[in-house]
């Protein structure tokens, strides 16, 4: 990438005076009107200061914004950008709003989105993008070359780490001093591990919030959160578990409201080593899973059984042909017998063999409330076609590491699918080489089909490239798909305006006001 000269250290300095000064004028005004205004929301996980390291929360918050944003049927959509195009198969054009400035005061125009923004390209987050150059053409439009093709680039810039910070938050050394970005509301303070408070961006360009501030609490325990939610101690209580739902719908003063999100739980296969490398044997497991059983029990009834990877009910990139519904345990055991494994066919719960071997695997997972319940679900489910599965709980990160450095049987995790609005999403999923998951399935017709589908322009030449990998999946089963996931949000009725955002992006707090 281009440089650009260095901003002074000076002029780093007096934007964090103006800042420090502009924050502390806001808070002094807020400290003599009452808190009715105030929203205060619960949440289990501690924010970040910088869009790289956690920093998911500050665009939630309404305090960061990107130059694409995301709609409410999950496609990008205008931020800070209020347009863009395709000008070549590499070269991108963005218009930039203009009359728009940061909340140390200064201007917002393309040379500081252009810091910001090589700031990210240069990240590990951003390593799969490729990104080549991003210039400034005048002070309200920039260029963004790529060094092939890439029709997701919109997609991926409307991530969280894309976010556009002022060059006065930017350090010498790539750190973030504070998150300043243009949202509607303005970072104030934060406390690690407790809290983190934003106040009214006065200067916004959009509709002015009728929120006069926010704070955001870190509540681990899930019932904590519900019980400072109904003792008045927060407006908004999120990501609670789903056998509160019932409950909550009958609590007085509470709203409950249950979005399904692009997120969905399944096991991911090592197709290179026994018994998962028979394609005969995953799809045997995958057709031996009642996923509507799992659902009902494990889930409340609160969530949606899934084979596909995204859900027709969020976006039009889901595969409208997949069938969610393939519970068949007489084609598993078809399916076992084929493969060379006899024995527990008559769903008696004896154990299956193969030239002397005991079809025995492991499933490992981690502590993330439903999951090892949902391994142990299956664990009954798989033993009436001839499995016998040891389920391994540990911590994420140990679960990581044993399937990436060896052989393995299986691992139940959860996955946002759509964690930018595109289904390029599937090529970190099952492309053979760009593959996040450790499954180490090959298929040159998915490649192909991935690839291709990152080149094109047509939204429908995409389109069915996408659908075609995710029957492919759902065929070859390299991993198997179980259930969609739902988030759950309790609110005080006095909270009006709230609408879940499909993607979990943001929380629209702008658009909400607290009733007396």
């Amino acid at each position: 990438m281009t440089d650009e000269p260095p901003r002074t250290m000076d002029r780093r300095t007096a934007l964090k005076t103006t800042l420090a000064t502009a924050t502390l004028a806001a808070a002094g005004c807020l400290s003599s009107e009452t808190d009715a205004a105030e929203m205060r929301i619960g949440g289990p996980w501690e924010p970040g200061r910088d869009p790289l390291d956690g920093g998911s929360l500050l665009r939630r918050l309404g305090i960061t914004e990107a130059l694409v944003g995301v709609d409410y049927d999950a496609n990008p959509m205008p931020e800070l950008a209020t347009d863009w195009d395709r000008r070549d198969a590499n070269r991108w054009r963005f218009e930039l709003r203009a009359d728009v400035t940061f909340h140390d005061g200064e201007p917002f125009d393309a040379a500081a989105a252009v810091e910001s923004l090589r700031r990210t390209a240069a990240s590990s987050a951003f390593a799969a993008v490729p990104i080549d150059t991003i210039e400034a053409v005048d002070e309200t439009t920039l260029d963004i070359e790529t060094e092939r093709p890439f029709s997701p680039l919109p997609a991926h810039l409307s991530r969280n780490e894309a976010v556009l910070l002022s060059p006065g938050a930017l350090e010498d050394d790539g750190g973030v001093s504070e998150p300043v970005s243009t949202g509607p509301f303005v970072f104030e303070s934060a406390r690690a591990g407790t809290e983190l408070r934003a106040v009214r961006n006065d200067e916004y360009y959009g509709d002015d919030p009728a929120l006069e501030s926010v704070r955001y609490e870190v509540v681990e325990d899930d019932q904590t959160r519900r019980m400072k939610l109904e003792n008045d101690e927060l407006e908004m209580a999120r990501i609670l578990p789903t056998e509160m739902v019932a409950s909550l719908e009958s609590t007085d003063g509470v709203d409950v409201y249950t979005p399904e999100i692009p997120r969905i739980r399944f096991l991911t296969f090592d197709t290179t080593s026994e018994p998962f490398d028979d394609e005969r044997v995953r799809r045997a497991l995958s057709y031996a899973v009642d996923r509507t059983a799992i659902t009902e029990s494990v889930l409340d009834g609160a969530e949606e059984p899934a084979v596909g990877p995204f859900s027709p009910a969020i976006t039009e990139w889901a595969n409208p042909d997949i069938d969610d519904q393939i519970y068949d345990p007489d084609r598993a055991r078809s399916l076992l017998s084929d493969a060379g494994w006899t024995g527990g066919s008559s769903g008696d719960g004896d154990v299956r063999t193969r030239d002397g071997s005991a079809l025995s695997v492991e499933f490992m997972t981690f502590d993330a409330r439903s999951l090892p319940l949902i391994a142990e679900v299956i664990q009954d489910q798989l033993a009436d076609v001839g499995f016998d599965v040891d389920v391994t709980t540990m911590e994420f990160s140990s679960m990581d590491d044993r399937a990436s450095q060896g052989s393995f049987d299986a691992y139940l995790t959860s996955w946002g699918t759509l964690w930018y609005p595109d289904p390029d999403r599937l090529t970190e999923m099952v492309h053979s080489t760009a593959a996040s998951l450790h499954h180490g399935y090959e298929n040159d017709r998915v490649n192909t089909l991935l690839e291709e589908a990152r080149e094109l322009e047509e939204r429908e030449e995409r389109k069915q490239r996408y659908y075609e990998v995710q029957s492919i999946i759902v065929d070859e089963a390299p991993i198997a798909v179980l259930t969609n996931y739902t988030n759950v949000v309790a609110t005080s009725t006095a909270v009006d305006g709230y609408e879940p955002h499909p993607t979990e992006l943001r929380y629209g707090l702008e658009s909400v006001e607290l009733e007396e």
